[in-house]
């Protein structure tokens, strides 16, 4: 039997606009215990400035709290997406590029 104590879960959302049936964006996360990790989130130019993200992670975070993950955990890459994390409630932890938000 395994044992999905040590395991991992990979999930990807993607956001379709149903109306021109294309992909809009998608963000990747994986669980590992208590904690989830946001790895790859990315939303195309022109759907941008619409608030897609942010909505989709206030979904994405209430079901993880009810899973029982008690953090959400990601490492940004540039001064603008560590504003746009900021914004979504994300603190930065160290100097290092990770933040994380405690959904408690």
């Amino acid at each position: 039997m395994i044992s999905l104590k040590n395991m991992s879960l990979d999930t990807t959302i993607t956001i379709v606009d149903n109306d021109k049936r294309l992909k809009a964006g998608q963000l990747r996360y994986m669980i590992k215990g208590s904690e989830a990790e946001i790895f790859d989130t990315y939303v195309f130019p022109e759907y941008r400035r619409q608030r897609l993200m942010s909505n989709l992670l206030k979904r994405v975070t209430s079901e993880l709290k009810i899973s029982g993950v008690s953090k959400m955990r990601l490492k940004y890459f540039d001064e603008g997406a560590r504003i746009a994390w900021e914004k979504m409630g994300f603190k930065e932890i160290g100097k290092n590029g990770h933040m994380e938000l405690d959904i408690r």
